[in-house]
């Protein structure tokens, strides 16, 4: 009897030093646990997949951007469009005729502040054929400008300029701007 007796206090005792380790060995994230309780918290409010959007005001269209995944996200009280699998965007001038475009495999607009993040194989492109390449760049569409912190290249008839700090222009790249400058370029005064 006497074994049997201390082979049941020898079960109990390891099942309550079992109980006793899983009690200290629990620790609740209140961020974790909310985000079980609310399985929506981190997707997308609105998504879509092959999408054109159209940007236009006073039914004139001033964007087009092709894109084959959209999300609506708002995240922290912060509004954002993101396309993780890139986007083509064409800028139309007032008479609808297309200004130029930007091509990157990853974008990014902030509904507040109304600017674009691109990147990753950034190129724009406008009409006359001029061509910027960057990594990452910016589009502030209520200024009109494009503007990037790196490395940038600028090719035009038989010229190639590339900032390697980044440059800025309007949007249209009529009138860059390139910080550290490097490259090849041919300029005439016109008579």
């Amino acid at each position: 009897m006497s074994l049997r007796v201390s082979l049941d206090k020898i079960i109990k005792s390891i099942i309550i030093l079992l109980w006793i380790i899983m009690l200290f060995a629990c620790k609740n994230d209140i961020k974790k646990i909310n985000a079980l309780n609310n399985p929506t918290a981190s997707l997308p409010e609105m998504s879509g997949e092959n999408m054109v959007m159209i940007y236009s005001d006073s039914a004139v269209i001033k964007y087009k951007v092709i894109t084959p995944q959209y999300n609506k996200i708002t995240k922290n009280d912060v509004k954002y469009d993101e396309f993780p699998k890139g986007i083509h965007a064409i800028s139309f001038d007032k008479e609808g005729l297309p200004e130029g475009d930007i091509k990157a495999e990853y974008a990014q607009r902030r509904e507040d502040e109304n600017i674009w993040e691109v990147r990753n194989n950034v190129v724009v492109t406008n009409v006359d054929g001029t061509k910027l390449e960057t990594e990452l760049l910016f589009w502030d569409m209520m200024k009109k400008r494009i503007y990037s912190p790196r490395y940038s290249r600028l090719t035009f008839k038989d010229n190639i300029i590339e900032g390697n700090n980044g440059f800025e222009s309007d949007q249209n790249l009529k009138n860059p701007i390139f910080n550290n400058i490097t490259g090849d370029v041919k300029y005439s005064v016109p008579n």
